[in-house]
């Protein structure tokens, strides 16, 4: 079976998002966080739509200054769709990467937070794949 991961959208407004013992600073903006859909893909993206009563990943606490807009399912790792992200867009140092120590971030900003969210998500498309299939083709065996 493939690996599958999700790109989840917001739209933040300025402000803190304070986990436990974190505090990161977000600008206003359209953001991009990057999960592992695991054996329940479609229930772990749900739990993380919605407003979150126990909250346990750093995703979970994004609703208090952000409003998911949209996701995408892609059918590569995670810690592979981080890495192309960082090689294109800023990135919120230490977010939801705590289990990936290889990896910076998993929550990237995209653009203004009135960036059309059709045309986010096609800009994301592209640049994930484009340098994952890279990564493929130039792959030596």
């Amino acid at each position: 079976m493939k690996a599958l991961s999700y790109v989840a959208l917001f739209k933040c407004r300025g402000g803190y998002v304070i986990t436990r013992g974190r505090k990161f600073a977000i600008g206003n903006g359209l953001y991009a966080y990057v999960g592992s859909c695991g054996n329940a893909c479609a229930a772990r993206i749900v739990r993380h739509l919605g407003k979150v009563v126990n909250r346990f990943w750093h995703v979970d606490y994004l609703h208090d200054i952000c409003n998911e807009v949209a996701v995408m399912v892609l059918p590569f790792k995670e810690d592979d769709v981080a890495k192309a992200l960082l090689s294109r867009f800023s990135g919120i140092l230490g977010f939801g990467n705590s289990d990936k120590k290889e990896n910076k971030t998993h929550l990237f900003r995209i653009g203004p937070s009135n960036e059309d969210i059709t045309k986010a998500l096609h800009v994301l498309n592209v640049v994930i794949h484009e340098t994952l299939n890279s990564k493929a083709r130039n792959f030596k065996y």
